[in-house]
């Protein structure tokens, strides 16, 4: 559980973009879930790297560590810690408060 809430300072520029970005966000975690249940590492892979490019694009620094994490875990075919970044994850898109500035 966390306790202090996840704060990330995002460039105002991309405010408009934050509601397509999170919807695309959740997809991709059903993405996830899928390719992990059908072991397919290689699109597990592409989806933590997007994941991480991503979060680190935007401006969430936790979500391109999650990301990057997941496309190591994928690469191993670990399905056990690929499970846990997934989750990490879904728990970071919900619980993950944005500030405008620079």
């Amino acid at each position: 559980m966390i306790d202090t809430p996840i704060v990330e300072i995002i460039d105002p520029d991309l405010e408009e973009l934050m509601e397509r970005f999170f919807d695309n966000s959740r997809k991709d975690i059903k993405s996830m879930r899928t390719a992990l249940e059908c072991k397919d590492f290689e699109t597990l892979t592409r989806l933590g790297h997007t994941a991480k490019g991503t979060g680190y694009g935007y401006g969430f620094k936790g979500m391109g560590k999650i990301g990057l994490a997941l496309e190591e875990a994928a690469k191993m075919k670990d399905c056990v810690t690929s499970h846990m970044h997934i989750d990490r994850m879904e728990l970071y898109l919900s619980t993950v408060k944005v500030k405008f500035g620079k």
